[in-house]
């Protein structure tokens, strides 16, 4: 899996982020929601085997996978470290968790 597929989407990016993935792209988008005091966020994938091979990749296992309306993972801790390092973001310093999307950004 290449890390250039990979993206970083801000809690307000949600529909960027369904967009992303549904061209292609591996979406990791922060959610709003906080395990115990501990960022938390989705991995989205354009299919199921695309989005098992991603997860597989930051160390989550197949049974972990969530099949709601958008079939993704739920990141947390090291998973979740592991995933910003693939879309270049440091997790010792990842973005604001309110990123609001420039104007070419937005999905249609």
């Amino acid at each position: 899996m290449s890390a250039a597929t990979w993206r970083y989407f801000g809690t307000r990016e949600s529909p960027q982020a369904r967009v992303w993935a549904r061209e292609g792209g591996i979406a990791v988008h922060e959610n709003l929601f906080r395990l115990k005091g501990r960022r938390t966020a989705h991995l989205l994938g354009p299919s199921e085997e695309a989005l098992l091979e991603a997860a597989r990749s930051v160390g989550c296992q197949d049974h972990w996978i969530q099949r709601t309306n958008t079939v993704h993972f739920d990141l947390v801790a090291e998973y979740l470290d592991r995933a910003l390092i693939f879309c270049g973001v440091d997790p010792g310093d990842p973005p604001l968790r309110r990123v609001w999307a420039d104007k070419a950004d937005k999905a249609d």
